[in-house]
């Protein structure tokens, strides 16, 4: 019985886990995809484009 309530338990922290993952990828994507719009309307002399791309190094 408790070795069966261990597993459960595992199971639903490990589908937690990766949903949670799940959601921080596509975080990531928006992210990604307003940078690069972001990029897109900055002159790349100027100093907000140099500082995006500091923080990216």
């Amino acid at each position: 019985m408790l070795r069966c309530a261990v597993q459960s338990s595992a199971s639903k922290l490990l589908k937690e886990t990766c949903g949670y993952i799940k959601s921080l990828h596509q975080e990531v994507d928006d992210l990604s995809d307003r940078l690069s719009e972001l990029m897109s309307t900055l002159d790349e002399t100027s100093p907000q484009a140099e500082i995006i791309r500091s923080l990216l190094r």
